[in-house]
């Protein structure tokens, strides 16, 4: 993480939002007059501008991003893990500016829009690369040929589940081509220092730094107790495959970020590794990673 350095102005932006929640319309336009403001070149993105029906805004299409300083994420932290999907090869910065619950990854407050504007426009502003997941789903035949069923980038996690409540499986996992172990239990999440805030610690995983190049694994309701939760290097290789029993595979689950979900079945293997590209997110001067945990998750405030 880059501190207390001049960091390139902004002199272009676009802003991004999930298209299903109409009041947002005039934040986004309010968020655009504001940067229009502070001389900032604003364009929103194309499907944003035909979600929120707002052509008085120049578009522009997500090719075209790649072209500009900066990229606004406006709602909550789902909208930026979904930006974050589908635009982090563009390699432009993000910016999330919170109009949603939780606000771990937005964290521009419409209450300090303004100012905290300002700084991010000036170069006052602090750089962050946070890793992505790149799942990959395959099927291997007898000859071991393997045949991609789907795939999916992931910021947060990939969970791996029968899609049935209470229902165990037997996941066999290797890191970087070396069993490590067989776990039996609900389901497994494979998640990001950026996921550890997220569904891994209501499943019991630590929370990580989202500086450390780290991963980890989670197990859902592991039918051992002596099957813990363990960090592993950013660089690896998680593979998982599934024991089961006669001819007839189960369904399998995979989802990533809580958003994408693919279907396959326990003849198939699941590939996770880190992604080529890192997100580059961006926060206004003045961030800092703990004072965030302790408003957002309520660290030290008393029980009663």
């Amino acid at each position: 993480m880059t501190q207390h350095k001049l960091q390139k102005p902004i002199k272009s932006a676009v802003i991004v939002s999930k298209v299903f929640r109409r009041p947002l319309s005039g934040a986004i336009l309010e968020l655009a007059h504001l940067l229009k403001e502070l001389g900032v070149e604003t364009y929103i993105e194309q499907t944003t501008s035909v979600g929120f029906n707002l052509p008085q805004l120049p578009c522009v299409s997500r090719r075209q991003i790649k072209d500009l300083d900066l990229i606004i994420v406006l709602g909550g932290d789902g909208s930026v893990l979904g930006a974050a999907r589908t635009l982090v090869d563009l390699q432009v910065p993000m910016l999330g500016v919170n109009r949603g619950h939780l606000g771990l990854l937005t964290d521009v407050s419409p209450a300090t829009l303004r100012s905290s504007l300002e700084k991010v426009v000036q170069g006052r502003y602090v750089k962050e690369e946070r890793m992505i997941l790149d799942m990959r789903v395959f099927r291997e035949d007898e000859d071991g040929a393997g045949e991609l069923v789907g795939q999916s980038l992931a910021t947060n996690e990939t969970v791996i589940h029968s899609g049935m409540m209470a229902h165990m499986m037997v996941f066999k996992v290797s890191i970087n081509g070396s069993y490590m172990y067989t776990l039996r239990g609900d389901g497994i999440i494979i998640n990001t220092p950026t996921g550890s805030t997220a569904y891994s610690l209501s499943a019991g995983g630590p929370i990580i730094e989202p500086h450390l190049d780290v991963l980890a694994l989670v197990p859902m309701f592991p039918q051992s107790l002596n099957c813990s939760p363990i960090i592993i290097p950013g660089k690896s290789e998680v593979r998982i495959d599934f024991v089961y029993e006669g001819d007839n595979p189960e369904w399998v689950n995979i989802n990533c970020d809580g958003q994408v979900s693919l279907r396959a079945d326990t003849k198939c293997a699941v590939l996770i590794r880190p992604h080529r590209i890192a997100l580059t997110l961006i926060h206004p001067e003045g961030y800092d990673y703990y004072s965030l945990l302790r408003q957002k998750l309520g660290w030290g405030q008393p029980l009663v």
